[in-house]
C-alpha cells in the first residue's frame, strides 16, 4: 500500500517517476549526510495487494535503471498481522524463513514447495540480515524508531487471503507450528529475488493480530503507520556503510 511507504519517496533527490501501465517506480539519490557526499540510489514503489501485484512490481523494479545502476539488494517493508501472543502491534519481523503457505502442488511436490525452486523455505542470506537486523535493534535501542517496540525473527506465511477466521489460523498453525505472523506478499517477492539471484529482506511492522477485529485494527493502524514507515527505511539507509554491498559515490 502506499501507506507503507510513507513520507520516502520526499526525502528522495532528483526523483525520475518510470510508468508501466497501473505501476509507478519511483528512482532517486538519497544523500546520507550533510557531512558525507555519499548518495544511495533507491528505486522505490508500492505493489498493491497480493502474490501476484507484488512478483509484477518486483521484476519491474529489478529491470528499472537509475543513472546506468543495476539493483543490488531488494527490501520488501510494510505491515502483517500476528499469529503469536509474544508479537504486539509495532513490533517489527524480520524473518529468517518464509513459506508461501497457500502453495500445494500435490502429488508431484510436497506441500509448500516452490517447484522452481524446490524448496518450502525461503532464506535471505546472512551477511545482508545481519546488517539489517543490527541497523533496526540500533535504531530501537537509541529511540530513533517511532512507536517500534521489539524485534522479532520467526516464521512469516504469505498468501492470497486476509486471515481473521479462528477455523483458518488453526489449520495454518496445525500445519506450520512454528509460524508468527502473516501477509500476502513477502515470500513471493523473496522468489523472484532468488530466482533473479538478488539478495533480499522482507521486514514486516505488526499491525493487528490476525482474527475478528484485524480488519478495524489494520484501518486504524496504517494511517498512524504511514508517518513512520519512512523513520524504519531511514534508520537502515544511515548504517549502508555497513552493508555488504551498496552502489556508491
Amino acid at each position: 500500500m502506499q501507506e507503507e511507504i510513507g513520507k520516502t519517496i520526499d526525502n528522495l533527490l532528483n526523483v525520475k517517476e518510470t510508468i508501466y501501465g497501473d505501476l509507478k517506480i519511483f528512482s532517486g539519490e538519497y544523500k546520507v549526510n550533510d557531512q558525507d557526499s555519499t548518495r544511495l540510489y533507491i528505486t522505490i514503489t508500492w505493489s498493491g495487494w497480493g502474490k501476484v501485484c507484488s512478483s509484477r512490481a518486483a521484476t519491474r523494479l529489478i529491470g528499472t535503471k537509475y543513472k546506468e545502476s543495476q539493483i543490488d539488494f531488494i527490501l520488501f517493508t510494510g505491515v502483517a498481522g500476528s499469529l503469536s501472543n509474544e508479537l504486539n502491534q509495532w513490533d517489527i519481523v524480520v524473518p529468517k524463513k518464509l513459506v508461501q503457505y497457500d502453495l500445494d502442488a500435490r502429488p508431484f511436490f510436497n506441500k509448500f514447495i516452490i517447484p522452481s525452486l524446490n524448496k518450502d523455505y525461503l532464506t535471505p542470506k546472512e551477511i545482508w540480515y545481519e546488517w539489517i537486523m543490527n541497523s533496526i535493534k540500533k535504531g530501537i535501542n537509541k529511540k530513533e524508531l517511532k512507536n517500534i517496540k521489539k524485534i522479532h525473527n520467526g516464521l512469516i506465511g504469505t498468501g492470497d487471503k486476509f486471515l481473521s477466521k479462528d477455523v483458518d489460523i488453526l489449520e495454518l498453525k496445525k500445519n506450520l507450528p512454528k509460524i508468527i505472523a502473516v501477509e500476502m506478499e513477502g515470500a513471493a517477492v523473496a522468489q523472484v529475488a532468488e530466482q533473479e539471484n538478488i539478495p533480499w529482506i522482507i521486514l514486516r511492522v505488526i499491525s493487528d493480530s490476525a482474527d475478528d477485529s484485524a480488519a478495524n485494527d489494520f484501518s486504524k493502524f496504517i494511517s498512524i503507520y504511514s508517518q513512520s514507515s519512512w523513520h524504519i527505511i531511514k534508520n537502515i539507509l544511515i548504517n549502508f556503510e555497513n552493508c555488504p554491498k551498496f552502489n556508491k559515490h
